[in-house]
């Protein structure tokens, strides 16, 4: 029931994301994690199967193909996976945690694979966006953060090419980074 709730909250919100982020992503061969998946997975609309983890029994189990385990602690080997996604994570992390999980998910991508995160952030102006605003300090994540603060996170594991974009009717806002890992993640990054 939580999650049915969690789904139509999100639909009323942001009645686009699906359908932006589907317009984001490609499809990409090979396997791939989203961790943090939810129920769901954005990567599903674009014909993929990933994997998922999920701190969340009920979550894991609506989302198929997955395991129920913490991000800051992968359980897998390092270079696993081809790609790894995270949609909407980190805002559920506090920042050490936060960072931990972004190194987890580079180390379990495999050398020339793709990390791929995305993560709402508060508006630049709160007077510009109240009710975004109101959202994202509403928002059951309690560490939703500025983009500065994120890009801080993302900065502990690589250099990551980062995309700030408005995906909903209410100017919800949310930051798309990717990262190739061009070497081994155990011999830096």
């Amino acid at each position: 029931m939580k999650l049915r709730w969690y789904r139509l909250l999100g639909q009323l919100l942001a009645p686009r994301f699906q359908l932006i982020m589907a317009r984001r992503l490609h499809p990409e061969a090979g396997r791939s994690l989203d961790v943090g998946c939810g129920g769901w997975s954005c990567l599903s609309a674009v014909g993929m199967a990933p994997y998922g983890v999920d701190i969340s029994f009920e979550r894991t189990r609506a989302f198929g193909s997955g395991v129920v385990a913490s991000a800051i602690a992968l359980p897998f080997a390092d270079g696993s996976f081809d790609s790894v996604w995270s949609f909407g994570l980190l805002h559920h992390l506090p920042d050490h945690d936060a960072r931990e999980a972004i190194r987890e998910m580079r180390r379990v991508t495999r050398p020339g694979g793709r990390t791929v995160v995305f993560d709402g952030v508060l508006p630049r102006r709160a007077w510009q966006r109240p009710l975004a605003w109101a959202i994202r300090r509403l928002d059951h994540g309690r560490w939703m953060r500025r983009q500065e603060a994120l890009d801080a996170s993302l900065e502990s594991a690589g250099a990551w090419s980062r995309e700030r974009f408005t995906y909903s009717y209410v100017g919800l806002e949310g930051v798309f980074a990717t990262c190739e890992l061009t070497s081994d993640p155990r011999n830096g990054r």
